[in-house]
């Protein structure tokens, strides 16, 4: 009986270990956003009005931005 726990504490702690390894081997991108939103004051009607967000990649993959609203 002793040896059976032994061996299913085993096969959990290898399992652990394996998913653990994995998962840090593995490349992903992070995005740090300093805002997300921006809130322009009255404008008048045709003017052209921009804002620049910075968007910094802080992991190990390429990041891409796939899609940006506005609203």
């Amino acid at each position: 009986m002793k040896n059976y726990f032994f061996r299913i504490i085993l096969s959990l702690v290898c399992i652990q270990i394996l998913f653990s390894t994995t998962a840090f081997s593995e490349n992903f991108p992070s995005a740090l956003i300093s805002e997300k939103t921006h809130r322009f004051e009255a404008i008048v009607e045709g003017d052209q009005v921009t804002h620049d967000f910075i968007i910094k990649n802080i992991g190990t993959a390429p990041l891409k931005i796939v899609k940006i609203e506005s609203g």
